[in-house]
């Protein structure tokens, strides 16, 4: 019998490494965790980098949308104000009374936001928006992986015939016990387990 004994491992503890398409060449690449130059020491970042076409990425893509409240300079009602999506940090950004139709150039209150990902259906890293090099399709649910490290760690779980959960007062923090049921359940276990070997060979 074989059994499992939870580690408290979080989805954190396998982010040294993310295996991920490459956007370019569509290779496997590899985010990595690095030392970020800053005060304290002790803050790092994800870089990316195909070793196949040499594409790199050292700062996430961010785009920008302004929103908020305005008083209109004409009829002086107050009205929302939602931008589309910009590239860069707009200096101004026209807008239009709903109720008096007067426009004018105001200076907006912007956001920075990630990147939107794809509606594509696949599973995708959350800091340059790239698809998970390791990840299959189940019982219409996606199966994914970041790296061998967390192939073994899902291996380990879902072979094992006695699963023991070690509360240390992470409660339901830990990557084992927000595992969707797919995973946990027995019948989908071979087939989740030729998955895996294929993903280590």
């Amino acid at each position: 019998m074989e059994r499992f004994k939870d580690e408290n491992k979080w989805l954190g503890n396998f982010y040294d490494e993310i295996l991920v398409k490459c956007p370019k060449c569509e290779s496997k690449a590899a985010l990595k965790e690095v030392p970020k130059n800053c005060e304290c020491g002790n803050c790092t970042l994800m870089v990316f980098e195909c070793k196949h076409c040499f594409y790199k990425i050292n700062e996430p893509v961010y785009q920008y949308k302004t929103f908020g409240k305005h008083y209109c300079s004409k009829c002086f009602e107050k009205f929302d104000v939602e931008s589309q999506i910009f590239k860069k940090v707009p200096e101004l950004y026209k807008v239009k009374c709903p109720n008096c139709n007067f426009q004018e150039d105001v200076k907006p209150q912007t956001y920075a936001f990630k990147e939107m990902p794809e509606k594509d259906g696949l599973v995708r890293d959350s800091w340059y928006n790239l698809p998970l090099w390791f990840q299959k399709e189940v019982s219409g649910n996606v199966f994914w992986a970041y790296n061998l490290n967390h192939i073994d760690y899902l291996e380990r779980y879902i072979k094992a015939d006695l699963r023991e959960r070690n509360n240390d007062g992470s409660g339901n923090g830990t990557m084992v016990s927000r595992l969707p049921q797919f995973v946990k359940a027995a019948k989908n276990r071979e087939k989740l387990l030729k998955i895996l070997k294929k993903w280590k060979e």
